[in-house]
């Protein structure tokens, strides 16, 4: 849909609206605000998945980085490189990191496509304006932007129609200097027509690592206008953060000695991004809805490197991006069948820029990255008897083009992919507390930037035969097989899955680093990850809910050429991929004001490098968190701890250029206490 048929259409539903609503029509109208999410999640889909609602994210929420949320989940490992909560940290599902997992918020694409990454960082206190997050493993469903290759994270923000009018303010401080402040208000449907949202926060901390400080502002806010037929939305979300740099792992030597280590300590960063989205739904019928958004991003900052020559002035390198695209998503059900189908394009620019200074030797350049991409899908499901069966096949195309410093005798490339990823799959309501699924899907995704030109910011002519044409890196596909099953009864929900993901050409990590921080990636060929999921919650008393996870894995590269040494490895494990990761969970109500809460996670060894060496690991650990949730009339007072057990753990890491294992460091015991006062 263009913007003037939107207009156009939001007109007819404006003189449409003189006819009296009744409430049957106001409830449908408020329905409408889901469209887009419901096509992205694909609620009939045979697809590993796990949600987790609004009692899930606070709990133990303290205004944390949203990664460090999702560790709930089976299969999800987590690292910051502060420490602690804040500044950069990052999630991985099934061992595939951040860049090969879909992200979206209510539908829109989050991932920046040139390096396909999304640094939450950028957007301080998200979660504060977050209902509910989809983690699917696996392909998954067909979904907008980048392919679900490892996975997708879904975020649906706070729903303006559903959520009662009022207000609320946070206050938090503890451990690390760490002190935050947010205040958010919803109006709720006023007179069945419109709704308000709006949130701003602020958060500053100095960080574990030493030099790793936080500090972020961010702001969120919708606006919605309900029609009988019609809803007409616009959402503006923009943040600013200044971080410490502390993206440089540590050797185990050193971290013995000063495990507030760090060797880029006095440099940092500054970044800001900002979406606005406008949305325009329509009910076409009893059964069938029209979603279309027009959306945009604009993002921009620098980041230093140190020197270590005293007197002289860190390097600044500095990036500005631009991009966006439209989305639209049918969804329709007659009887048994649901229909659901998307569309999605988007153009992009990136400028990366580096400023030349005197007493720099390195020149300064100005070069380009430009993106362009486009997508549809069809998913189908038909219920016949107890089984349900699914189809979702989506076509996908991208364009990346590399444009050098205007004057440069380095010529322009450009690469372009074409993806069919296909679906299929069945679930089985074998009894009213059993059901059980399986699927198989296949999926291709492209090569970042910084894969295509290996790790490097700006190409020099001595480059050009290593690196152009942009074919070095091959694309990757991977097909996925998944079965499972849930078990309800009672007060206790068993869930049980089985995957295998066959890889062809996989883009996998090497364990090395630029000395900008850029992880090496290369093709591997043939791979694999094969493994076990499971989840279970139970409620034995009513005072007391438990509720576990556990992902077991195998999973390996066939073959893997060092190209420095050229020794050859066969049979080797993936890198940062722990074959076993645990969680578990209890809440206990004490009383009716105070509940206590314990949360522990167990991660055994993980490889740094694709070579086997048990020397090149992070080894296992567990950790426990926990806290105390006291409720005063309509407030809330929580006292977090972090790492109760005061384990000294390592959560990620990487090899040096001169083969020495590095590491992230866990923060050791701290706490943090916020309060929520609402109105």
């Amino acid at each position: 849909m263009t913007p003037s048929l939107l207009v156009a259409a939001l007109a007819a539903a404006v003189v449409q609206d003189t006819v009296p609503r009744t409430p049957r029509d106001t409830a449908r109208a408020r329905s409408l605000e889901t469209v887009t999410v419901q096509a992205v999640r694909g609620g009939d889909a045979a697809a590993a998945r796990t949600t987790l609602g609004a009692p899930q994210l606070r709990r133990g929420y303290t205004g944390q980085d949203v990664p460090l949320l999702l560790q709930q989940a089976p299969g999800v490992t987590t690292f910051a490189q502060s420490g602690s909560q804040w500044n950069y940290s990052y999630f991985r599902l099934r061992g595939m990191d951040q860049s090969r997992i879909n992200l979206t918020l209510d539908g829109i694409p989050l991932n920046e496509p040139e390096d396909q990454q999304l640094y939450f960082s950028n957007f301080a206190d998200l979660a504060s304006s977050i209902r509910s997050v989809q983690i699917q493993r696996g392909v998954g469903t067909s979904t907008y932007g980048q392919s679900s290759f490892a996975g997708s994270v879904n975020f649906e923000t706070v729903p303006l129609a559903a959520t009662a009018p009022g207000g609320e303010v946070q206050l938090g401080g503890g451990s690390f200097g760490a002190l935050r402040g947010t205040g958010q208000w919803a109006s709720g449907l006023r007179d069945d027509r419109t709704a308000y949202y709006a949130r701003f926060s602020n958060q500053r901390a100095d960080g574990y690592r030493r030099g790793s400080s936080h500090a972020g502002n961010s702001a969120m806010a919708s606006a919605g206008w309900f029609g009988d037929r019609d809803l007409l939305k616009l959402t503006l979300l923009t943040g600013a953060e200044s971080n410490g740099q502390a993206y440089t792992a540590v050797p185990l030597e050193t971290l013995r000695r000063d495990p507030r280590a760090n060797p880029i300590d006095g440099v940092g960063d500054r970044f800001r991004q900002s979406m606005a989205a406008l949305t325009y739904t329509r009910l076409l019928s009893e059964s069938a809805s029209l979603a279309t958004t027009l959306y945009g991003f604009d993002a921009g900052g620098w980041y230093e490197y140190p020197t270590w020559v005293e007197g002289t002035p860190a390097p600044r390198w500095e990036l500005a991006s631009r991009w966006g695209g439209f989305l639209s998503a049918l969804h329709a059900a007659r009887g048994r069948t649901t229909f659901d189908a998307g569309v999605h394009a988007l153009t992009y620019k990136r400028d990366h820029m580096f400023d030349d200074r005197p007493d720099l030797e390195s020149p300064g350049y100005s070069n380009r990255g430009t993106k362009q991409e486009g997508s549809a899908f069809a998913k189908l499901s038909r219920t016949a008897g107890a089984f349900t069966g699914y189809a979702d096949l989506q076509l996908r195309a991208a364009r990346f083009g590399y444009r050098p410093t205007e004057g440069s005798p380095v010529p322009s490339a450009d690469a372009w992919w074409g993806f069919v990823n296909p679906r299929v799959g069945m679930r089985w309501q074998a009894s009213p507390t059993l059901q059980a699924f399986a699927s198989v899907g296949s999926t291709g995704r492209e090569p970042t930037r910084a894969d295509l030109l290996a790790g490097a910011d700006d190409v020099g002519l001595d480059d050009v035969d290593a690196l152009f044409p942009l074919t070095r890196v091959k694309p990757e596909r991977v097909r996925d097989f998944e079965l499972g099953a849930a078990w309800t009864r009672g007060a206790g929900t068993v869930r049980a899955n089985g995957y295998a993901m066959e890889f062809r050409d996989e883009i996998a990590l090497v364990g090395l680093t630029t000395p900008l921080g850029y992880d090496v990636r290369r093709n591997v060929g043939r791979s694999y990850r094969r493994g076990v999921e499971l989840e279970a919650s139970w409620r034995p008393a009513g005072p007391l809910a438990l509720a576990a996870s556990a992902a077991l894995s195998r999973n390996r590269i066939r073959s893997y050429r060092d190209e420095s040494t050229g020794a050859e490895y066969r049979d080797v494990p993936t890198v940062l991929t722990p074959s076993l990761v645990t969680t578990q969970q209890a809440t206990w109500r004490v009383a009716r004001p105070l509940s206590l809460t314990l949360d522990g996670r167990y991660q055994s060894r993980q490889h740094l490098d694709p070579t086997g060496d048990l020397a090149r690991t992070a080894p296992a650990f567990f950790a426990l968190d926990g806290g105390a949730l006291l409720h005063v009339g309509r407030h809330e007072i929580l006292v977090q701890g972090r790492n109760l057990l005061d384990r000294f753990a390592l959560t990620a890491g990487d090899i040096s250029s001169s083969g020495v294992p590095r590491y992230f460091i866990l923060a050791p015991r701290s706490v943090e206490v916020n309060a929520r006062l609402r109105f």
